[in-house]
């Protein structure tokens, strides 16, 4: 007789333990209903009014008037009239938001309260997601902290003077796009594991694609836990009956598995594909359709960042052992303090020389939330540390859960497979601060690379570190609210000086379904020198029919609804880097515009004094402009000190006719001189 067919369902199931602890509700354990009950009730009603809450006191607050956020609003409308990502207008990754926004404004119209909505309804369902993913992993009471932790500190956030850190008025889209797709795919896997059944599998395809259509940091994140995921299971799968080895049933299991996947992928990406084919051919579709993973391995990222000072800055490259020793030292602080809270929570209730009655267990919650939020305030004029401090335990314990899962599988050991979601989701943050090794910023790219690691880092706190130190005795339930407590009074203080910042923005720009607000001339001048292009284009060329705006103001072109003539949307070196000057320099000598505005800017954070200083800040753009352009007029601020608020408009030469020739000096100051010809 063959040997007898293995029918064992993979995973345990909805009844195994996993599903268990996800169905306990806060405490892990068998409760009073009633308070389960009003938990249930108030947990969705908090959320609903802690969003509604930040919205109101950040409306139309999220943005920069000029740096980055303009571009997606200039594509978004670009798109919805027809013209194509990477042909018609440049983006540095994926195209899929792109065609979402443009989607948007073609439905609901061109406007920035479109792209608003549609982002407003992105992070609803990315806190939900979250939400559902840590309380599969933990309980009710850690599925609401991490939502309660992502919208105040990260969805929300905004902690300089440069916006755009947010999710609803991303730098890129494809930041907050990728995020959700990464969501997805945990989400689709955590699931998975509950139920084993495979098409939660084609869910994780679903998010894959979304990623791989946006961009890399999340791309590697989501490979990574699939990676691991498959692989733990592919050993369970094995090893079912030990010590029996039976590959066999394992590879059948594969290949399904990755069957629904690349179902589930083809689902989103083979209709993106269809359109890039329809509209522009197959090799601009298999170019767009692989954008992400071919800007990778042709290493024009890399290029970007090792020209720009700026850039290397963001990656740490700068003072790469400074930085690492920072990041270190902070690593190791959060980890002594979470060590220590974990310790003496575990030490007091076993020692009878501390021994407390009913009432000590709530006065310690008292007492930590004090104490927890005067520490909070005491230390926010130091609170980019968090963003260092989270880099390296999160690899570390990532790493730890990964080779404790792949062991668990091969050992057998264990009947739970709730370790594997918690060490997939653990890789997924952890490599998601792969960029951020060196430079752990909260404020600027942390917005969507660090949640994750930061709503884990909360998991293993209140869930894990509290279920250890309680261990079954008194104060089981109340432990996890004392580590909670800790955790809510740091998001409270993040909170407030992120809407200490939304306050002093009341400088409106724009007008109607455009409108927004950003700070006052005297604190961050972007927003003056907005408007007065803004005016001055409209007075001095009304009938032009396009525009480029030199080196960064594309929300010009969006806000007056003039297209400009080029695929790159801005000028400054890291992009000239990313695309090329020579490139860029044949792009507007072929299609060159109806006018051009120009302003000077200090470029020393890009390693440059000035824009058009030397060839990798635009020098050959500025030549060829004054060769083929005269001078309209200079406006705004002369003095020295203010310079980089001169505006200068701009109309191509006509043969024969007299104007002002646009020059520049060695120290790179305008100097204009009546044309003799």
């Amino acid at each position: 007789m063959g040997k007898k067919k293995r029918t064992k369902p993979f995973g345990p199931g909805p009844s195994g333990a996993m599903a268990e602890q996800a169905t306990n509700g806060i405490t892990g354990a068998s409760k009073p209903m009633f308070w389960q009950m009003m938990f249930m009730v108030a947990e969705p009603l908090s959320l609903i009014v802690l969003y509604i809450y930040l919205l109101s006191q950040s409306w139309l607050r999220w943005m920069d008037p000029l740096i980055d956020f303009p571009k997606d609003l200039y594509m978004a409308w670009r798109v919805s009239e027809g013209d194509l990502p990477y042909r018609d207008v440049t983006t540095w990754y994926g195209p899929l938001p792109q065609l979402t926004e443009g989607a948007g404004f073609h439905l609901f119209g061109a406007g920035l309260d479109t792209i608003v909505w549609m982002n407003i309804v992105l992070t609803v369902v990315v806190v939900f997601l979250l939400r559902d993913i840590f309380r599969m992993l933990g309980n009710q009471l850690s599925g609401w902290l991490a939502a309660v932790v992502f919208l105040g500190v990260f969805a929300l956030g905004n902690y300089d003077h440069v916006a755009n850190y947010n999710f609803i008025a991303p730098y890129v889209a494809q930041s907050t796009y990728s995020f959700a797709g990464l969501v997805v795919v945990l989400w689709s896997l955590v699931h998975h594991l509950k139920s084993g059944r495979k098409f939660w599998l084609g869910g994780a395809g679903l998010g894959l694609a979304v990623v791989y259509l946006d961009k890399p940091e999340a791309l590697l994140a989501a490979l990574g836990s699939l990676g691991l995921y498959f692989s733990v299971q592919v050993i369970h799968a094995a090893r079912l009956e030990p010590p029996l080895v039976d590959w066999r049933v394992a590879g059948c299991w594969l290949g399904s598995a990755i069957s629904w996947l690349a179902g589930g992928f083809c689902s989103l990406w083979l209709p993106v594909f269809l359109y890039f084919l329809w509209r522009g051919g197959l090799r601009y579709s298999v170019l767009a359709t692989n954008f992400v993973p071919y800007s990778v391995m042709a290493s024009r990222f890399r290029h970007a960042v090792e020209t720009a000072q700026l850039q290397q800055g963001f990656f740490g490259f700068d003072q790469p052992w400074v930085h690492f020793t920072e990041q270190s030292l902070a690593g190791l602080l959060l980890v002594l303090v979470c060590a220590v809270m974990i310790g003496a929570a575990w030490m007091w209730p076993r020692s009878s020389k501390f021994s407390i009655g009913w009432w000590g267990w709530p006065a310690l919650v008292v007492v930590t939330g004090i104490v927890g939020f005067w520490l909070a305030e005491y230390r926010e004029s130091n609170w980019r540390l968090i963003g260092q401090a989270m880099v390296f335990p999160v690899i570390l314990a990532a790493v730890a859960a990964a080779i404790g899962s792949l062991w668990q599988a091969w050992t057998g050991r264990g009947g739970s497979m709730r370790p594997l979601g918690m060490a997939t989701v653990g890789v997924a943050a952890a490599l998601m601060l792969a960029r951020m090794i060196l430079n752990g910023r909260v404020f600027h790219f942390g917005f969507f690379m660090m949640p994750l690691a930061a709503l884990w880092l909360v998991h293993l706190l209140v869930v894990e570190g509290a279920k250890f130190a309680a261990a079954g005795r008194r104060g089981d339930f109340l432990l996890p609210v004392i580590f909670a407590a800790l955790v809510l009074t740091g998001t409270v203080s993040l909170t407030r000086l992120s809407l200490r910042n939304y306050v002093q923005k009341n400088f409106q720009i724009g007008e109607g379904r455009d409108h927004f607000f950003t700070y006052a001339p005297e604190v961050f001048s972007n927003g003056a020198f907005l408007n007065s292009m803004l005016e001055t284009y409209k007075q001095k060329t009304p009938r032009a029919r396009t525009l480029v705006v030199f080196p960064e103001g594309i929300a010009v072109n969006y806000l007056l609804r003039v297209p400009t003539t080029m695929a790159e949307l801005e000028f400054q070196p890291v992009a000239l880097a990313y695309s090329g000057p020579a490139h860029i320099l044949d792009e507007l000598s072929a299609h060159p515009p109806e006018s051009i505005i120009f302003y000077e800017r200090d470029y020393t954070e890009f390693g440059s004094p000035y824009f058009g200083a030397d060839e990798a800040s635009g020098r050959n753009l500025v030549l060829w402009v004054n060769d083929h352009y005269w001078l309209v007029g200079i406006y705004g601020q002369t003095e020295k000190t203010a310079s980089r608020h001169i505006l200068d408009i701009l109309r191509p030469r006509d043969p024969g006719s007299k104007g002002i020739e646009f020059l520049r000096d060695a120290n790179g100051s305008l100097l204009p001189t009546k044309n003799t010809r």
